[in-house]
C-alpha cells in the first residue's frame, strides 16, 4: 500500500472547476497541502483545473500514474477503470457510490469492475469511499478539505469501512489531542478490505496502535492471523464491530453490502486474539488514549489520589467491576506520605488530600511520586478537579513529571466544567498521559491495559493447539444423518467415555448380545430418520430384566411403526444405565460461517434453556482453557461441593472439552454441529460419560435451509 499512501503522481478522473464539488475538492487538496508529486486531471471539457493540466481521458495523461482517483457518476466508472487498466495504473480510489450497497443491480456493476481490476492487477480502495488521509506526510486522497482536520500527526493507524465514521473517530481523537498516522476508509471493499489495511498497518513502522471500524469480517481466518501477529508485535488493535443485532445486520447490508458474523463469535475471537472490542465511538477514543500512553500494569493493584472522598468511592466501585483492587498500602508507603500529608487526612488507599493542595501544592506531586514508587502498586488513577483558571495545568505538569520517572500507567481523572478542564486533559493526552472526564472511562481504560497485558503474557496459548496438528481421522457417512451408535463410536475413538452397549437387529439378537451387560439398561431406536427418539416413543428406561427388555423392544418397534411408518430401522441400541449421583451437562461445537468451530458447555437439561448459563470458546482449546470455561459458569459452585454437596469430576469434564476440540478438526469439513447432551459428570475421580451424541452433517443442514 506504499504508493497508495505516498503516491508520486495522481490523476483525478471527474475533476471539476466548480468550487465545493467533489471533483474540485479532491483537486484542491493537493494545492492546500503542498503536494510535491505530479497532479493530472481528467475531464473532456477543460484543459486546466486549479492550475493542473487536464486531459480528455486517463490514457492521454503523459508519464506514469501511481494512483487514480475516480469521482464520476456510477455509470461512467467502468469506462474509467478500463482506461486505468490500459494506462497500467495499479492503484485506484473510487469515491463513486451506487454499487453493491444499492442492491442486485449495483452488485452486478461492482462485480464487473472487480473482474476488470482482477484481470489487470489493480488494487482498489472503495467504491463508495471517502478515500485515504496520510496525516504524517500531509497527503489527502479524499474529497474532504484540509480544514476538516487538525492534522495532528502521531502513531495511530485508523481503518474504517465507513468514511463518515472514520472521520468522526479522527475528529474526536484530534479533539483529545491524539495524533494519527493514517486514515483509510474502505467503503464497499471491492478488493481491499479493512483486514488488508490492518495487515499493512501491522507492518508499518510509523504505526503503534491500530483502530478499526468494521461492519463485516471478510475472513475469519485472516482476522485471527492478524490478531496473533499483533500480539507478537505488541501492537494493540481497537475494534468497533457494528452490525451485531438483526436490525444492525440488515442496515449493514444496505450500507456497504456486508455480511456480518455473529456478535458472540466476534467477541470470542477478540478475547482469544487480543483485539480490544468496544461498543461505541467514544470507547474507541478512550481505548486509544489509554494505549497511546504505551504503559501497561503488571497486575491489578491500583492506588489513587483524590481531592474528594466521594470520587474515591466511585473509583473503588468501578474498579471492582473489572476485578481490580485498591491495594492496601504498606506502612513504609504511608510513612512516606505522612512526610507532607497532614495528620487529619487519611493516607489509606484512596489517598484523600482534600483541598490542601491549594495551600500546599507540593503535596500533590509528592503523593503521586510516592505511590508510583511503591512496590505494592501496579497502576495509579489520579483525580485532578482543577481547571486552567486555578492551576490545573501546573498540577498536570506535576503528573507528567512523575510519569516520566515510572513505567507504571498513570490515568488522570479530570472533573469540572468542560471549558475549564479540557485544556488540562488535552495537555496530558498530548504528552501521552491518558486523561478522562469521567470515572467510568478512567477505570475502563485501565481495564483495557490490564486485559491486554494479560493476553500478551499468555499469547503462546493461542498456538498451543493447532488445527494442522489434527489430521483427518474420521470419515463421516454419506447418509443424511449419523446415527447414535456411529456417533458414540467416534466419541469412544476420541477417548470420550460412552456407556457400555450393543445394537441388536431383533429380539433374539438383543437377548444374545445383552448377556454380558449389567442391568438396569436403557433401550433406544436406531434410525437415520429419527433424531428426536423420545418424541416418537423410541426410548425405554429403566429396564431391570430380560422380560422388561422384551417388552421394551416391542413397545419401541410399535411406537416407531405408528409415528414414523416409513423410517429405516437399523436396530435397537441397548446400554447400561448410568446411575447417580451426577450432574448433567451439555457440550456442543458449532461451525461459525466466518470464524470456524466454537465450543460451548453448561449445565444440561432445563438449566441451559432457562438460565442460558453457558461458557464458550473459539477452537482449538487446551485443557487449561477448558477448565477456565467450566469455572466461569455461574453454576460452577454446584460442581465444587455447594452447601456441603458432592464434589464432581471437573478435570474429567475439562479433558472431554479438549478432546472434543481435537475431534472437531479430526472430522474434517463435512459437519456443522457436534453435541453431547447429556454429558454426565460423576463424583470426583469417577469421570464422565456421554449418554447421547449428535453430529449434524453440513450438506443436510444446507438442504434444510434451502427447503
Amino acid at each position: 500500500m506504499e504508493y497508495l499512501l505516498r503516491p508520486r503522481s495522481v490523476v483525478i478522473v471527474g475533476a471539476s472547476q466548480k468550487r465545493g464539488a467533489i471533483g474540485n475538492s479532491a483537486v484542491r487538496n493537493f494545492i492546500d497541502l503542498d503536494f510535491k508529486g505530479n497532479v493530472y486531471c481528467v475531464n473532456p471539457r477543460y484543459q486546466e483545473i486549479e492550475g493542473f493540466p487536464c486531459f480528455p481521458s486517463v490514457v492521454e495523461v503523459p508519464g506514469e500514474i501511481d494512483v487514480a482517483i475516480i469521482a464520476v457518476p456510477v455509470a461512467f466508472v467502468e469506462n474509467a477503470i478500463r482506461e486505468c487498466a490500459e494506462k497500467k495504473v495499479s492503484y485506484v480510489v473510487i469515491f463513486s457510490a451506487g454499487f453493491a450497497e444499492m442492491g442486485d443491480e449495483g452488485k452486478q456493476k461492482q462485480e464487473e469492475i472487480k473482474k476488470i481490476c482482477k484481470d489487470h492487477d489493480i488494487r482498489v480502495i472503495g467504491p463508495n469511499t471517502m478515500g485515504i488521509t496520510n496525516v504524517i506526510d500531509k497527503i489527502n486522497l479524499s474529497f474532504t478539505n484540509k480544514g476538516a482536520l487538525k492534522w495532528l500527526d502521531g502513531s495511530i493507524g485508523l481503518v474504517s469501512q465507513s468514511g463518515a465514521t472514520g472521520h468522526t473517530i479522527l475528529n474526536k481523537g484530534e479533539d483529545e489531542k491524539l495524533g494519527f498516522a493514517y486514515m483509510i476508509t474502505t467503503g464497499n471493499q471491492l478488493n481491499t478490505t479493512t483486514l488488508d489495511v490492518m495487515e499493512f498497518l501491522l507492518e508499518d513502522e510509523k504505526t503503534d496502535v491500530i483502530a478499526a471500524y468494521m461492519e463485516a469480517v471478510p475472513s475469519g481466518g485472516q482476522l485471527k492471523d492478524i490478531g496473533a501477529k499483533a500480539l507478537l508485535n505488541r501492537k494493540p488493535i481497537v475494534v468497533y464491530k457494528s452490525g451485531r443485532s438483526e436490525a444492525g445486520q440488515k442496515a449493514a447490508l444496505s450500507h456497504t453490502a456486508s455480511l456480518t458474523g455473529s456478535s458472540k463469535s466476534f467477541e470470542l475471537v477478540a478475547n482469544k486474539y487480543g483485539l480490544v472490542s468496544v461498543d461505541t465511538i467514544e470507547e474507541i477514543i478512550d481505548a486509544l488514549k489509554a494505549f497511546n500512553g504505551k504503559k501497561y500494569p503488571k497486575g491489578n493493584r491500583v492506588a489513587t489520589v483524590v481531592i474528594s472522598g466521594a470520587t474515591g468511592i466511585m473509583i473503588a466501585d468501578n474498579l471492582a467491576q473489572y476485578n481490580q483492587d485498591l491495594v492496601p498500602l504498606t506502612d513504609q508507603t504511608k510513612n512516606r506520605l505522612r512526610e507532607v500529608v497532614a495528620d487529619y487526612l487519611p493516607v489509606d488507599n484512596p489517598v484523600d488530600i482534600a483541598s490542601t493542595l491549594m495551600m500546599n501544592p507540593a503535596i500533590y506531586k509528592h503523593c503521586i511520586q510516592t505511590l508510583a514508587e511503591a512496590e505494592e502498586v501496579d497502576s495509579l488513577i489520579i483525580h485532578l478537579p482543577l481547571g486552567k483558571s486555578n492551576g490545573g495545568l501546573n498540577f498536570a505538569k506535576d503528573v507528567l513529571d512523575v510519569a516520566k520517572t515510572t513505567d507504571k500507567p498513570i490515568i488522570v481523572l479530570t472533573t469540572g466544567s468542560e471549558e475549564e478542564i479540557s485544556p488540562v486533559r488535552e495537555y496530558l493526552n498530548e504528552n501521552k498521559v491518558p486523561a478522562f472526564s469521567n470515572v467510568v472511562s478512567a477505570t475502563k481504560a485501565l481495564d483495557y491495559l490490564l486485559s491486554y497485558e494479560k493476553i500478551c503474557a499468555e499469547r503462546d496459548r493461542i498456538n498451543t493447539v493447532s488445527a494442522d496438528e489434527n489430521e483427518l481421522k474420521f470419515y463421516l457417512p454419506n447418509e443424511a444423518t449419523v446415527t447414535e451408535p456411529e456417533v458414540k463410536q467416534i466419541l469412544k475413538d476420541s477417548n470420550i467415555p460412552v456407556p457400555v452397549g450393543i445394537v441388536g437387529k431383533n429380539i433374539e439378537d438383543l437377548l444374545n448380545k445383552t448377556a454380558g451387560l449389567h442391568y438396569p439398561l436403557v433401550a433406544k431406536i436406531v434410525s437415520p430418520e429419527i433424531t428426536h427418539k423420545s418424541d416418537v416413543g423410541g426410548v425405554v428406561l429403566p429396564i431391570k430384566n430380560e422380560e422388561e427388555l422384551i417388552q421394551a423392544y416391542q413397545s419401541i418397534t410399535e411406537n416407531v411403526s405408528k409415528h414414523v411408518p416409513n423410517a429405516k430401522i437399523e436396530g435397537i441400541l441397548v446400554e447400561e444405565l448410568v446411575e447417580g449421583p451426577f450432574l448433567e451437562t451439555i457440550v456442543g461445537v458449532n461451525r461459525d460461517l466466518v470464524f470456524g468451530p466454537i465450543i460451548m458447555c453448561g449445565l444440561g437439561g432445563v438449566y441451559v434453556e432457562l438460565l442460558k448459563d453457558v461458557s464458550q470458546r473459539l477452537l482449538p482449546i487446551t485443557e487449561k482453557d477448558a477448565l477456565e470455561m467450566v469455572k466461569e459458569l455461574k453454576s460452577y459452585p454446584l460442581f465444587d461441593g455447594f452447601r456441603n454437596g458432592a464434589t464432581y469430576d471437573v478435570p474429567a469434564l475439562a479433558k472431554v472439552l479438549a478432546d472434543i476440540s481435537n475431534l472437531a478438526f479430526s472430522l474434517g469439513e463435512g459437519w456443522s454441529e457436534i453435541e453431547i447432551n447429556p454429558l454426565i459428570v460423576r463424583e470426583e475421580g469417577k469421570g464422565v460419560v456421554a449418554l447421547d451424541g449428535l453430529i449434524t452433517l453440513a450438506e443436510r443442514e444446507k438442504a434444510i435451509v434451502e427447503q
